[in-house]
């Protein structure tokens, strides 16, 4: 079985009733979009990577970088990261928390899918997401053509369409970003 076979807990939107919305698992629905999947934990043997480790809290040590596109990084993300805005991956993301803990939250910070330690997190292409951490955390990962960051979501959801992300993209971003139904109607109105 590969990788993305093994994927469970995916997160994302789907159309009930002609109506885009997240993924309720209890409820049988086309996936339209995944955002991301959890894939199952397993020991990371650390003696078979190369790898320094960051001691500052906050310290981010790029392993080898080919432009803007690849970049494996080994993040340390403090505790009580609380205040980072989303980003969205063109590409894709691969990643795994090697200790502690993060989350994707909303705007308003409310948790929406937590990463423990031992977790590896699969960000599909045109994926957003707001990490972050109240205990800390250790994450190794890799985006796979670069990270999107915005002044604020409005930007962010911008960006993304100026790069050609899918609409299925902006709108399960729009969903969790902008919180209401009229506003994010407006916005997406403006940006198709």
């Amino acid at each position: 079985m590969g990788f993305l076979e093994r994927l469970t807990d995916v997160t994302g939107s789907e159309i009930i009733d002609g109506e885009v919305v997240p993924i309720d698992r209890t409820i049988d629905g086309t996936p339209k979009f995944i955002n991301s999947g959890v894939g199952l934990r397993s020991v990371l043997d650390r003696t078979r990577l190369s790898f320094e480790t960051a001691f500052d809290a906050g310290e981010r040590t790029d392993f080898f970088r080919q432009g803007d596109r690849l970049n494996p990084t080994h993040l340390v993300m403090p505790p009580n990261c609380l205040s980072q805005g989303p980003h969205f991956h063109p590409g894709g993301e691969f990643s795994y928390v090697v200790s502690g803990e993060y989350f994707d939250a909303d705007m308003e910070g409310n948790v929406l899918r937590v990463y423990p330690a031992g977790t590896t997190v699969f960000y599909a292409r045109g994926s957003s997401h707001r990490p972050l951490s109240q205990e800390g955390a250790e994450i190794l990962y890799i985006p796979f053509d670069g990270i999107v960051f915005g002044k604020d979501p409005e930007d962010l959801l911008r960006r993304m369409v100026r790069l050609a992300t899918p609409e299925e993209a902006i709108e399960y971003a729009l969903l969790w970003m902008v919180p209401d139904p009229k506003r994010r109607q407006a916005l997406l109105d403006t940006l198709f």
